[in-house]
């Protein structure tokens, strides 16, 4: 009996079944539609509430997860097969009434259709379950880098490629960057990273600004931001270690800490040094080289930005100024205007901007009497600024008298300069001439790390750059009351300027 019952079961499973399932397909045809209409509109809705969830993630900065792009494309792609089912133009053909027998082949067709796509529908459906719409991307920090490279911004390919070889030395853990201020640091080691990254020379490459006043917190909240890291700690010490955590989760990275002015303790900042994590390089800027030997930047690794030449400097002149220095009539007076920027990348830029729609040779010319202007009022202020900044900074009043008697002096042997300095008292608390020359030796030094300096040649001359020996006659005759008098018919200042004048050079 058991096995009679089996064998009609089989039999039912394999023939009646099929056929009433084949019979529901005509008779419920209008049902099977229903069906469909019903569940695409719910589908739908799902898709526009998921559509708005997409769109605010969006807004907010974030990544849409995959799963959900690849579900809101099948999404599309059933929605669309259902409608052009429900579309079909054959439906008529298929409809009961007195005048016309229907085609059931035909019925039966489509009404498989529709509960073939209803049940795909309700699948789709059902995958409609995230975590997660959309996420915050890492931050990139070398993305973030202006790129200007058909403008020819940094033309100094050598000393990138050297630094770039000193990144990729196996012994190199500490390299620094020096020069003045706004000669173009931040800029040349923007590139190296760029150029770092193309190479693979780091997993990661993150960056902080320290500047003059120092704020530990923010340098940490910086290279955070670009690790993906988001603090939970509220003391500084807490925030360190969490951070330093984090970098060793890097196989290598590398830090950029631009505009370092005095030592910078890492282990308070939460930076791995030595050998703590060996795939964790630094590369510093500053304007004191000193400060980079500080920082235990071997001096083989420490490099230092000098002014652009001639040429570079006139050719990223003519990019920024355009076609209008092309002007047969211009073209002489562009150059000295050029020229007279110093060789400073951001002096170049701001005066040939300042020149881009200026097509009559006079102004050009009463540009170039600014920039030669010997008061000083008409020098760039953010040269300026930069130069108050790195003299303002100096480490005594002594360092500071000696760099204005070198500008007002300018191209004397350090022997001459020995013997004005103790005439004029600024070598404080010596006596003894061997002891004074040591400091005078110890200051110059100072001042050549510092960039205000040149480096003293075998003639022992003391040099300085034009524009910044213009700052500090400027700052002379501003805070010392200092007359400086160059030719023999130069006016003489007013009696009230005399009453407070400390010191008269006479260089006729």
């Amino acid at each position: 009996m058991e096995i009679l019952t089996s064998i009609v079961g089989k039999i039912t499973e394999y023939t009646v079944e099929p056929i009433v399932r084949q019979a529901n397909h005509l008779i419920f045809y209008k049902g099977n539609f229903k069906k469909l209409k019903d569940s695409v509109e719910h589908l739908e809705d799902t898709r526009e509430r998921i559509i708005h969830k997409v769109e605010s993630e969006t807004r907010n900065g974030k990544v849409i997860e995959k799963d959900v792009t690849d579900w809101l494309v099948k999404v599309d792609k059933v929605i669309e097969k259902a409608k052009w089912l429900q579309n079909d133009p054959r439906h008529p053909n298929v409809r009961c009434s007195a005048w016309s027998f229907p085609n059931l082949i035909l019925r039966h067709q489509l009404s498989r259709k529709a509960t073939k796509i209803k049940n795909d529908v309700v699948q789709v459906q059902s995958q409609e379950s995230f975590d997660q719409i959309g996420y915050l991307p890492p931050l990139d920090v070398v993305a973030s880098f202006p790129t200007r490279d058909d403008e020819k911004y940094d033309t100094r390919e050598l000393l990138k490629e050297d630094i770039v070889q000193a990144l990729a030395d196996l012994n190199s853990h500490n390299i620094g960057v020096y020069g003045l201020g706004r000669v173009g640091k931040t800029t040349l080691v923007e590139k190296v990273a760029q150029i770092a990254k193309e190479n693979k020379l780091f997993d990661k490459v993150v960056k902080a600004e320290v500047s003059k006043k120092l704020d530990i917190r923010r340098i940490q909240g910086e290279i955070a931001d670009f690790l993906g890291l988001r603090f939970e700690e509220e003391s500084n010490r807490g925030r360190a270690e969490r951070l330093r955590q984090r970098i060793k989760m890097e196989k290598s990275i590398l830090i950029i800490l631009d505009n370092i002015w005095t030592i910078l303790d890492l282990k308070e900042v939460g930076i791995p040094a030595g050998d703590e994590h060996n795939g964790c390089k630094l590369l510093m800027t500053s304007r004191n080289q000193d400060v980079l030997l500080q920082m235990d930047v071997p001096k083989d690794f420490t490099f230092k930005v000098e002014l652009m030449s001639e040429n570079e400097t006139w050719s990223l002149f003519q990019f920024m100024a355009g076609d209008v220095v092309k002007d047969r009539t211009l073209k002489d007076v562009a150059y000295q205007v050029a020229q007279k920027c110093e060789g400073l990348p951001l002096r170049v830029v701001t005066v040939a901007r300042a020149m881009i729609n200026k097509r009559d040779v006079e102004s050009w010319k009463d540009a170039l009497r600014k920039l030669q202007s010997n008061d000083h009022t008409e020098m760039e202020p953010g040269t300026y600024s930069a130069l108050e900044l790195s003299y303002n900074s100096l480490e005594s009043d002594e360092m500071r008298d000696l760099f204005l008697l070198f500008a007002l002096m300018l191209g004397n042997d350090i022997e001459y300069f020995l013997k004005v300095a103790m005439g004029l008292d600024i070598l404080k608390h010596v006596k003894a001439m061997d002891d004074a020359r040591n400091r005078l030796y110890s200051i110059i030094k100072s001042l050549e790390a510092r960039c205000l300096l040149l480096e003293v040649k075998t003639d022992r001359n003391i040099q300085m750059h034009d524009f910044v020996c213009d700052f500090a006659i400027s700052i002379t005759r501003r805070d010392k009351h200092v007359l400086l008098r160059e030719q023999s018919d130069e006016e003489w200042p007013t009696k009230d300027f005399f009453k407070r004048c400390t010191q008269i050079f006479l260089n006729e």
